[in-house]
């Protein structure tokens, strides 16, 4: 996998406290000089370094029993698991041999390669400078369509192996792209990889949709007007119109991004009752209002201008933004986090037009 695209978050858990013995003897190009053991669960800090001899490198220690290691070249990062088990890998192909589980895991990771350099490469373009709008669109679209290629195979691959670690590698990567049902089939403690320390994200992202699950009763909370007047969400939450609660901030880029989405379904919705309330995560007044003017958000704004400590994070389990909440009449879940064309086909549905 290329060396940009993987990052996992995790805290140390109960598994990994148990120390297991790796060994590494690998090949490289001769013009290669050095290689790194990198830390994938720890942002892919470098571990420790290996020079290449007539183009043959080795490395040996004891990390936490199943920590998700990596050997890097400076371009690629060949993926495995510390599962005990001697390893062979080869630089020229990235190839690798062990156990079942990382020679599995090394098939996934080269698949994947070939999207991520595409991935890489499009940024490269985006940074180029000196683009047109038209431009710089093609380019976000081609961008987006490959991630989206990427998450579907990751889901693909997480889903399939619950029999072993290797989704530990890619759950941290995959996370904030889960639907509720999702995160709850990769949140089943039946899963082999349920206690690795890679899950810690995931279950934080479940516990907090459980609190906005389809079906779900909104919970009602009172948050201050931009005029500092008070209000609760009862006062629109309920009353027999479709309600959808908007979690963003004036310093969020994609909620900006998504912000002339969410007014042309507005304008075209409103007439027939259907109503959004802003619940803004910023943290001074003045942005947060010259956002809300700047972007023509002609709806109900609240916020405490408590940052990512408001009370509506707490309340509905929101952790990343853009988010948002679409409530029916009887104030029950209908859907979560519905953006682009999503947001205008649910909405047709409701609403016929």
């Amino acid at each position: 996998m290329a060396v940009a695209a993987l990052l996992i978050c995790c805290a140390i858990g109960a598994d990994a406290q148990a120390l297991e013995a790796f060994s590494i003897d690998g090949k490289a190009p001769a013009s290669l000089k050095k290689v790194y053991l990198i830390d994938v669960a720890n942002r892919n800090a470098v571990m420790d370094s290996a020079s290449v001899t007539a183009g043959k490198f080795k490395f040996s220690g004891n990390t936490q029993k199943n920590l998700v290691l990596g050997v890097s070249d400076g371009d690629f990062i060949a993926l495995f698991i510390n599962d005990g088990t001697p390893i062979q890998l080869d630089m020229n192909d990235h190839k690798l041999k062990g156990s079942a589980q990382n020679e599995k895991l090394n098939a996934y990771d080269r698949e994947l390669t070939p999207i991520d350099t595409q991935m890489s490469s499009i940024l490269q373009k985006a940074r180029g400078g000196n683009l047109s709008s038209g431009q710089m669109d093609s380019i976000r679209n081609a961008y987006m369509a490959l991630n989206e290629k990427k998450e579907a195979r990751l889901k693909q691959i997480v889903l399939q192996n619950a029999d072993n670690m290797i989704p530990a590698a890619f759950v941290g990567d995959l996370a904030y792209g889960l639907s509720f049902d999702e995160l709850k089939k990769i949140c089943n403690p039946a899963n082999a990889y349920y206690n690795h320390p890679s899950m810690a994200l995931p279950k934080r992202l479940y516990e907090g949709l459980k609190k906005r699950a389809p079906g779900m009763l909104f919970t009602d909370m009172t948050i201050p007007d931009m005029d500092g007047k008070e209000h609760k969400l009862s006062e629109w939450i309920g009353k027999g119109q479709y309600v959808m609660v908007d979690f963003w901030a004036s310093w969020c880029g994609p909620c900006r991004g998504e912000m002339p989405n969410v007014v042309a379904n507005y304008t075209k919705y409103h007439p027939k009752g259907f109503e959004i309330i802003g619940i803004s995560f910023d943290r001074s007044a003045e942005p947060w209002k010259k956002a809300v003017e700047q972007m023509q958000m002609k709806w109900p704004q609240l916020s405490d201008l408590g940052y990512w400590q408001s009370a509506a994070a707490g309340v509905y389990g929101i952790s990343s933004i853009p988010a948002s909440i679409l409530f029916d009449g009887s104030g029950k879940v209908v859907a979560t986090d519905l953006r682009g064309e999503q947001l205008g086909k649910k909405l047709k549905e409701i609403y016929g037009f």
